[in-house]
């Protein structure tokens, strides 16, 4: 029984080397070519044909492989230029299979490679595309196929930025700005192309966008005595980071009333789950000739525009506070208006004299992705010994919190002590015959329920050894 019980913990491993390309060539052999499919014996695969292109839009390489031994346990692509000098490919996704597909018994497999060709190329470049398989008994097999990227690929003309017409305003005003990209080569995910807005002329007065690096931004048109006249230059970028530029004029008239500027210098950047201030203790109001009233009052109105809905606290205050998620799967975007009036608003958005508003943009981005790792991936105990099971996430910034739990998988049952931190232990049981346990770690950055399995998982082998018989006189 021991003897079985070595034989899985030398699978587990091997498998383990496997899964991070370790272990050497073995089985049925290899095959390796321009394309098409290939194999001997066990088993077979299949690479795309040889390809060339003459653009640089991203492509996708479909590569299979069979077995008839059994399940496929890994699969990866390895990428070669073969041209000497030739710049590397701009991107290279799913080179280690993470994504893989597979058929019901798992003994066929197929994987797709995502690369993006150079922007910029001096000659003709080819890269020598590779995929390797490895099933369940350790066979290997490998076929390969080209890439040919030609020079015209890198060719490409700037792309062209267009802003709106002409705007005139009164200081106080919100004015928005908005620009639109063509030509040149957008992107083909995502937005198709990057945008840039840059204040060329403030005529002297005092400036701040509600966003720089969107298509449409907006900004308060500032106190003036006279009228004046500003510049903004809208910058377009595309995929070969190629640029265009337009330019915004807008004209701003003096007020000819009192009236409430409102000013926020909140925003920008914050971590997950962050409490942020709104904070529009700066606004002012001035008079019907520009002069600047000192101890005015004003009315304030904080509201949330977009963004995941979350709660304002002290809305009706200068200075307000709201808690961002702490979990989101992307960049996510949160616009908050900060709106300022002569008079009382009502929690509806209304009040008796204008109301002059302005944009305040936070972006939260997602706490990284937990992986966990354990110390103690193996051990082997006695009958009655006491067992300490520990896994930890190296990939936490130590930021947020990591709530981990664990689960028994094989084995005798026993009783978990600490299932909900990263040390957990048990008794082991006494056994008859070697016996192998197996418990299962989850971590995730919310609690561990059943509608929240978690985010990650690791395994870990306990080898429990009989009790000795002794030996009869």
């Amino acid at each position: 029984m021991f003897q079985q019980i070595r034989l899985a913990l030398i699978v587990f491993f091997s498998l383990a080397l496997a899964a991070c390309g370790g272990g050497g060539s073995s089985g049925s052999g290899s095959t390796t070519g321009s394309g098409g499919t290939g194999g001997t014996g066990t088993m077979a695969i299949a690479v795309p044909d040889a390809l060339t292109v003459i653009s640089s839009d991203p492509l996708s390489f479909n590569g299979q492989v069979s077995s008839t031994a059994g399940v496929i346990t890994n699969m990866f692509w390895q990428v070669e230029a073969l041209t000497l000098g030739a710049n590397a490919l701009t991107s290279v996704t799913n080179a280690d299979c993470k994504l893989m597909t597979k058929s019901a018994t798992g003994a066929d497999a197929s994987c797709i490679l995502q690369v993006t060709p150079p922007t910029l190329l001096t000659a003709d470049y080819t890269y020598k595309l590779t995929l390797n398989g490895t099933d369940v008994k350790g066979n290997t097999i490998k076929a390969s196929t080209t890439l040919l990227v030609k020079k015209e690929a890198s060719a490409t003309f700037n792309p062209v930025a267009k802003t709106g017409g002409d705007v005139t305003a009164t200081s106080g005003d919100k004015v928005t700005l908005s620009c639109a990209g063509s030509g040149g080569t957008p992107a083909v995910t995502g937005d198709p192309y990057a945008y840039q807005w840059v204040i060329t002329d403030a005529a002297g007065t005092t400036l701040k966008l509600a966003t720089t690096d969107t298509a449409t931004t907006s900004f308060i048109a500032p106190v003036v005595t006279a009228q004046t006249t500003l510049k903004f230059q809208c910058r377009v970028t595309d995929d070969k980071q190629k640029l265009g530029t337009a330019v915004q004029t807008v004209v701003v008239n003096p007020i000819i009333k009192p009236t409430v500027v409102p000013i926020s210098y909140s925003g920008g950047v914050v971590a997950a789950g962050a409490t942020v201030t709104l904070d529009g203790s700066k606004s002012v109001k001035y008079d019907a000739n520009g002069k600047l009233i000192d101890g005015g009052v004003i009315f304030y109105f904080w509201k949330q525009k977009s963004g995941p809905a979350v709660d304002i606290f002290n809305a009706f205050s200068s200075v307000a506070s709201t808690a961002l998620p702490k979990l989101v799967s992307t960049r996510t975007t949160f616009v908050f208006t900060l709106n300022v009036s002569n008079a009382v608003i009502t929690p509806g958005g209304f009040s008796t004299d204008p109301i002059t508003s302005m944009d305040v943009v936070f972006y939260v981005d997602p706490l990284p992705p937990i992986s966990l790792v354990s110390y103690t991936p193996t051990q082997v105990v006695a009958s009655g010994s006491a067992v300490v099971l520990k896994v930890d996430a190296p990939s936490n910034t130590g930021t947020s919190l990591v709530y981990y739990s664990w689960t028994q998988v094989s084995g005798p049952p026993v009783i978990l002590a600490g299932s909900t931190t990263g040390n957990a232990g048990f008794v082991a049981p006494t056994v008859s015959a070697d016996t192998l346990m197996v418990f299962r770690a989850s971590g995730s950055y919310q609690p561990i329920t059943v509608s929240n399995p978690g985010t990650a998982a690791i395994d870990v082998l306990v080898l429990v050894q009989a009790v000795p018989i002794p030996k009869s006189n």
